[in-house]
């Protein structure tokens, strides 16, 4: 999993969006569907007016803690309903995902660095994918919560999907990682081994329980087992079919002395890879093909 660092005009976008819609509804009192008025309760509208800006951009522990005050105002199931209907339906459903995508500059899942965040639906249009970290089906008042937006592949978005972690989502932040949350203990890094003669195989090592209920939980492992198997083979064949300062003399000589380029040039030149960690998240495989070229040059 990657660590997201977001940019002002990605937090001033959201926050623009979203505190329109809360303000326009605390006015109105009501949402709309099949053309009717629906009344939201005055209970909750006076919550929504209360807590509207920490709804919008607390961190994950207070979200937690404003979801569990919503949770004691015992609304009826049809009000819950509705409040549901309001968040999802008419927020975010409603709520400009490429646009945020792009103020955001994460390109890649953060959860597997494989793929894009960019999708395309059945009609071809592209599609900004993001995961709501607290499933929105089960904390609807979170669904519009910027630190609860995570830029997503549509694969990991389904890994997720009616799954939880163990201990539930309520404990979620003492057990897995949070992309918004940079937690220097629970790190992991891309290893392999050769399974058989010619077979490399990628593993993930860490220390860190936190980290390794995080990769299990996301599938991670599974993941680059069985789809990373090329990416491995060509670095392995850099490092064991030419000499042994191969790679060293490609990524500190030939390109940074020859060409005058910098490590990270070389680096997006040779594997089309970013070597900078807080860049990872711009090119697919950045992390995993980092960790095994540092590896392979010890």
């Amino acid at each position: 999993m990657l660590n997201i660092n977001p940019t002002k005009e990605a937090i001033d976008f959201h926050n623009e969006k979203v505190s329109k819609l809360f303000k326009e509804t605390i006015k109105k009192g009501y949402i709309l569907r099949e053309k009717t008025q629906k009344n939201l309760a005055s209970e909750f509208l006076s919550f929504l007016d209360r807590y509207k800006d920490e709804l919008i951009s607390a961190k994950p522990e207070r979200l937690l803690e404003i979801n569990k005050e919503f949770e004691k105002k015992g609304l009826s199931s049809h009000q819950l309903k509705l409040i549901k209907s309001f968040f999802i339906q008419t927020g975010y459903n409603n709520f400009p995902n490429k646009e945020f995508l792009n103020l955001l500059e994460i390109d890649t899942c953060v959860y597997c660095n494989r793929n894009y965040t960019l999708d395309f639906d059945k009609l071809n249009n592209a599609r900004a994918e993001l995961d709501h970290w607290f499933p929105k089906e089960d904390y609807p008042i979170l669904a519009l919560s910027f630190y609860n937006l995570i830029p997503s592949c549509h694969s990991c978005n389904h890994i997720k999907h009616n799954n939880a972690p163990d201990g539930g989502w309520d404990n979620a932040l003492q057990n897995i990682n949070h992309p918004y949350l940079d937690d220097k203990t629970s790190i992991f890094s891309f290893s392999y081994f050769f399974s058989s003669i010619n077979q490399p195989k990628a593993i993930i090592k860490s220390t860190s329980e936190k980290a390794k209920k995080t990769i299990e939980f996301n599938k991670i492992d599974k993941i680059y087992e069985t789809q990373s198997t090329r990416e491995l083979k060509d670095l392995l064949d850099l490092r064991y079919k030419y000499s042994q300062n191969y790679l060293d003399n490609l990524l500190n000589k030939t390109f940074t002395e020859e060409f005058s380029m910098s490590k990270e040039e070389a680096y997006r030149m040779v594997f089309g890879i970013e070597a900078k960690e807080e860049n990872y998240h711009k090119r697919p495989f950045s992390k995993f093909k980092k960790d095994i070229l540092d590896e392979l040059l010890k």
